[in-house]
């Protein structure tokens, strides 16, 4: 795979900028709410943030199946999508239990959701280590399937206990809704272009070619 050109390189790293730009825009455009106040749109980011998360443990996943079945290319974008969803799982970890103080007043740590996203987190970790420790991509791809594959089953099997159902959509507020979607909107955006930047990034032979 040919490494970026430095226009195209600068051209995403400018995308980023606008992106981020555009996700601060979303946060401060959703209205105060009658029991958190501003504080909502923090709740709001953590919950857009987590669906982005979830589509790149997704994404790592069906790489990591295209890369056993022999697809050229896979391996370089499951490994950029692992460097891009664990930071995001372990902010999303962090935001979650912000917003549990938020909401419930205290960190139930025997919360059956919060015990899942610990659950993922060490999931995504042990896949991390195996990464860096061991040379062996078939292995770390078998199990970004088999996180994928278990995070589905869990939201399929128990949706509840993954989330509830978004409070965002139920309350028929447009303001709220719009910047929701501004915050997932903006937030793939920047995963997405982060993704392109590390899975082109130059490999080591590679850049002795070019010195």
């Amino acid at each position: 795979m040919r490494p970026l050109a430095p226009r195209t390189r600068t051209m995403l790293l400018s995308g980023i900028a606008l992106a981020v730009i555009g996700g601060v825009v979303a946060v401060l455009s959703a209205p105060p709410d009658e029991k958190l106040g501003v504080m909502v749109r923090f709740v709001m980011f953590h919950g857009a943030s987590t669906w982005v998360n979830m589509a790149t443990f997704t994404l790592a996943g069906i790489c990591g199946v295209a890369f056993l079945a022999g697809v050229r290319g896979a391996r370089r974008w499951g490994e950029a999508l692992r460097w891009i969803s664990l930071p995001l799982w372990i902010i999303n970890s962090i935001l979650g239990i912000l917003s549990m103080q938020l909401i419930w007043g205290g960190i139930l740590w025997s919360e059956p959701r919060l015990g899942m996203t610990f659950g993922v987190l060490g999931g995504a970790l042990a896949i991390f280590a195996v990464q860096m420790l061991f040379a062996a991509p078939k292995v770390t791809a078998a199990l970004d399937a088999l996180l994928s594959g278990t995070l589905w089953t869990l939201i399929v099997v128990l949706p509840n206990l993954f989330h509830p159902d978004s409070p965002v959509f139920q309350s028929g507020n447009w303001a709220f809704i719009g910047g929701f979607l501004g915050m997932v909107g903006s937030t793939a955006v920047v995963a997405v272009l982060l993704t392109i930047l590390i899975a082109r990034r130059p490999s080591t032979d590679e850049r002795e070619q070019l010195s």
